[in-house]
């Protein structure tokens, strides 16, 4: 993954859980492109539940080794949601 700044990142993982269509469960940790780490791993949850026409994703992610950590990935997932939700405005 490419940062706005231009820096490259490398995200690690394992999925521990799917239960289709509900539920994902995996593990992230982030490293710079030299190994050394920027984000120790952390465990996601996303469920999906339908809604009518619509489908509700909640996302919850824990355990973070730092308070900035948690804000940078808070920042990253707010951005990430706001452009698909640009592209489905787009698509509509």
């Amino acid at each position: 993954m490419r940062s706005a700044e231009g820096q490259e990142v490398w995200w690690h993982g394992v999925f521990r859980e799917i239960v289709e269509p509900e539920r994902l469960v995996w593990t992230c940790s982030i490293d710079r492109t030299d190994g050394t780490r920027v984000s120790g791993e952390t465990v996601l949850t996303v469920t999906l539940e339908e809604q009518g026409l619509k489908t509700k994703l909640t996302l919850h992610q824990v355990v973070f080794d730092s308070i900035d950590n948690c804000i940078a990935h808070r920042e990253g997932w707010t951005q990430a949601f706001e452009r698909i939700e640009e592209r489905l405005a787009e698509a509509a």
